[in-house]
């Protein structure tokens, strides 16, 4: 090799050397110089003071730091598990000197993520996590109960809930439910619970104690239709009499394809198979029950509906579990407790005139209707029950999921009309 060609190979050697030491220019043409902190802001914190959020972020100003230092900082701060969410930007002071920059910090802290003892931690974390509503209801032949429910949401996983009602008035009633949703599983939702209450039987006049545990599991199996299952263990003490029953009940509900209180254009149903063991008797009690209402549009916002109402039982039942015939739940114009009867066959029909735009959120109208019930007992035929019949009108209000109330003037066809409320609260 001549010198000649020796000498170009090191000049070209040189000249990459040379390249290679030189600053990379940045996005304006310039050599990038070394990076300095001039300022720092920090911003959506609202417990953890602005020096202790700096500190974790391990920047000062004054600091030479190198490129990727929104990265690092974020890492730290996401690393000290204080932080739900952390934005880094980083800020140049001026369009020339590039090699000036601020960091603004955009944190969003976990609830009382700065509180050090743990236990204090907790129940902070636990007092978020909480709910108190009110439960107002009026229920016709009880009377007006009242109360709170205290819950406490995603302590059991997400989604889950854990809530104890407490009523007092007509309804006396203490308890203990919890509920959790499950995936991927043979059910759904998962519910259980324990309760005691007391009221008042309206056609009997004696009080009515029950102390409950029960347990239940849901599945849906398609728009609107859900299939549950629940047990459940009761003792009752009615009148000079102590029972303990057992419950196993099947259910199967379709709510229609209309959502909302005022369906039109639709159909909905429950289907339920209880048995019922009592405790010294020596076979169980079947009672299947059959409610079916349909709603038909007919011209305007009216809507027509009728409902066919069926509660049986295989023997007799205690005086306790008899089902109680009137009232708004299936005959109006005659008082809840007119009659009772081991099984109840009622149907009704209505013409319901709502006032609201269908694009309200609540409803509000006016009904018509025509209600007719039969109580009767094990051993006697349908075609011998004696039917009751009732019309009348009256007004609607509902603001779902929570509130609902409704007024209703029925006369019994002998001579005597009868007021029936209801109104409800609740959560």
């Amino acid at each position: 090799m001549t010198a000649r060609r020796l000498g170009r190979r090191a000049s070209a050697v040189a000249f990459a050397v040379a390249m290679v030491a030189l600053p990379v220019p940045d996005a304006y043409g310039q050599p990038a110089a070394a990076e300095t902190v001039v300022d720092i802001r920090v911003h959506g914190n609202h417990t953890t003071p602005d020096d202790d959020v700096v500190a974790v972020a391990g920047v000062a100003v004054g600091d030479v730091v190198d490129l990727d230092v929104a990265e690092a900082v974020t890492r730290r701060l996401e690393a000290s598990g204080r932080f739900e969410t952390v934005e880094v930007r980083k800020r140049y002071r001026s369009l020339t000197a590039t090699d000036r920059i601020a960091l603004v910090i955009v944190v969003r802290e976990r609830p009382r993520a700065s509180i050090g003892n743990p236990v204090v931690r907790a129940l902070a974390r636990i007092s978020r996590q909480s709910m108190f509503l009110p439960i107002v209801r009026y229920d016709e032949g009880y009377g007006m109960s009242y109360g709170a429910r205290f819950s406490l949401v995603d302590v059991l996983g997400p989604g889950s809930r854990l809530s104890t009602p407490l009523t007092w008035g007509g309804d006396r009633r203490a308890g203990l439910e919890a509920e959790w949703p499950t995936a991927g599983g043979v059910v759904d939702r998962v519910r259980g619970g324990s309760s005691y209450g007391r009221r008042v039987h309206p056609f009997f006049g004696a009080d009515d104690q029950r102390t409950r545990f029960w347990a239940a599991v849901d599945r849906g199996l398609g728009p609107g239709l859900r299939l549950g299952v629940e047990a459940a263990r009761e003792e009752v003490r009615f009148r000079a009499r102590a029972d303990r029953l057992t419950r196993l009940t099947v259910g199967l509900e379709y709510g229609g394809f209309s959502p909302g209180a005022f369906p039109r254009d639709d159909v909905r149903v429950s289907a339920a198979v209880e048995r019922l063991s009592v405790a010294g008797r020596p076979a169980a009690i079947v009672r299947p029950r059959i409610d079916a209402q349909a709603f038909k549009g007919v011209g305007g916002q009216a809507v027509l509906a009728a409902r066919v109402l069926f509660e049986g039982a295989s023997t007799a039942l205690p005086p306790y579990e008899q089902t109680l015939l009137g009232g708004g739940g299936n005959l109006r114009g005659w008082r809840v407790g007119s009659r009772v009867g081991d099984r109840l066959m009622a149907a009704s029909v209505e013409l319901r005139l709502p006032m609201s735009s269908p694009l309200s959120i609540g409803n509000a109208g006016f009904r018509i209707f025509y209600d007719t019930a039969a109580a009767y007992d094990v051993g006697q035929s349908l075609r011998g029950a004696r039917f009751l019949a009732g019309a009348g009108g009256g007004v609607f209000l509902t603001l779902p999921p929570f509130a609902s109330v409704h007024l209703d003037i029925g006369h019994d066809f002998r001579g005597s009309l009868r007021l029936h409320a209801g109104a409800g609260v609740g959560f």
